[in-house]
């Protein structure tokens, strides 16, 4: 058996000083995943395989084994998986590009990663802290618009950065009065949400509860704006796409890479998806998602990036929250970090950082185990009826527990 060393992912020392005379509902917690409350144990997905014969190379034959499956399971149009495994890399594609077409999706495919964008605006934001432009306990209110003054429940509990970023701020998910049936990641534009705040009431103290909200996040992306006195699109390339080498991924698609685009079930256009830079405007391919993935995982040619550890601390384990509402899709939810949904260790295996995407006929998950070099990433677009997610997050999961289960083995 393999020696087993179990890596805590600590909040960032400053966070916690410069939080030591707020309110104590308000503050993220000096924790470690292995303070988490671990009697929860994640049932065992007996419908998916879980061991090989000896006479098989695991690794592989256990993704190609899993891969077939999600497939078969989710019935989507189209299917791009990627696995890390500490140096291995492998990927799979399946179905078609489009609902006409009987070509192939490839890495190089262009895809809405959908809210995973997310994990990307709080990379931004905390490699922002490092450069010294801001603190993640910054309120809101430093980085307004228009001289609006921030909606709060208690005027002792201000909405601070990592609040929108574990979202835990009390907004609403999406802000009230979109047009049913427009196109995804073009709406509320800057504009539209800072009119919106000048009469907007909320009803939960920040650091309360967890509430999943897009519209939080796109709120970050304009702080981040504000801090940096550069648009977003200039803060993703410099903080994410440039260090990792990721050519493909953008807010403004060319018409070249439009055309590259997977099609499925109620696809918006292919167009400027600055309005939802910060909650899921980003276009990509399963190529650079698999450079940007690497970045936690450690490989013999790549160390994990410096921020990985912090990207994926835990701020708010779930029995410090009164309540969590739209956290639980890909499974429990013990913790709520930036962006990032903690699964705690269970039945012997290390714990889960995982996150959920869609929209604009794509679903995307991502789910990686840091402790021991493992991620998968998947992107499927969807068919008109039957297409199942969830088959692809609980695949995902097992496929990752079972690779963890090969590495002690």
């Amino acid at each position: 058996m393999k020696k087993h060393f179990l890596k805590y992912l600590m909040i960032p020392v400053a966070l916690l000083t410069l939080n030591a005379c707020s309110q104590r509902s308000s503050l993220p917690p000096a924790t470690q995943p292995s303070m988490l409350n671990q009697q929860n144990s994640v049932p065992e997905l007996t419908q998916w395989p879980t061991a090989l014969s000896p006479n098989v190379s695991n690794a592989s034959a256990l993704f190609d084994k899993y891969a077939s499956q999600i497939y078969q399971k989710s019935h989507p149009q189209g299917m791009v998986i990627v696995m890390i495994n500490n140096s291995q890399t492998l990927n799979r594609s399946f179905g078609t590009t489009t609902p006409e077409s009987r070509n192939a999706p490839s890495m190089n495919s262009l895809i809405r990663i959908a809210s995973v964008t997310k994990l990307m605006t709080s990379e931004v934001m905390l490699k922002l802290q490092d450069d010294g432009k801001l603190l993640v306990t910054d309120p809101l209110q430093k980085y307004s618009y228009y001289g609006v003054d921030i909606p709060l429940v208690s005027a002792q509990s201000p909405i601070r950065l990592y609040h929108l970023a574990s979202h835990t701020s009390g907004f609403p998910r999406e802000q009230p009065g979109g047009k049913w049936g427009r196109p995804v990641f073009i709406w509320p534009t800057h504009d539209d949400r800072w009119n919106w705040l000048k009469k907007a009431t909320l009803t939960s103290t920040a650091g309360d509860q967890a509430a999943y909200s897009n519209l939080a996040y796109d709120l970050l992306a304009d702080a981040l704006v504000k801090a940096s006195g550069k648009s977003y699109p200039q803060l993703l390339q410099q903080y994410v796409t440039q260090p990792a080498g990721m050519t493909n991924t953008t807010l403004t698609p060319t018409p070249a890479q439009c055309q590259r685009l997977l099609v499925g079930y109620k696809p918006s256009p292919c167009s400027d998806t600055i309005a939802a830079a910060g909650s899921g405007g980003v276009y990509s391919t399963p190529a650079d998602m698999q450079r940007w993935m690497q970045g936690f995982l450690t490989s013999h040619n790549a160390m994990r990036k410096a921020t990985a550890s912090k990207e994926q601390s835990v701020y708010f384990p779930r029995n410090r929250l009164s309540s969590i509402e739209g956290m639980d899709v890909a499974g429990r939810a013990d913790g709520v970090g930036l962006g990032w949904v903690y699964m705690a260790p269970a039945n012997g295996i290390p714990a889960i950082y995982q996150k959920t995407g869609g929209g604009g006929g794509f679903n995307t998950y991502m789910a990686t185990i840091p402790e021991l070099n493992i991620g998968v990433f998947v992107v499927i677009t969807r068919k008109p009826n039957g297409t199942k997610f969830s088959e692809v997050t609980q695949g995902t999961n097992a496929l990752v527990r079972a690779l963890a289960k090969d590495f002690y083995q």
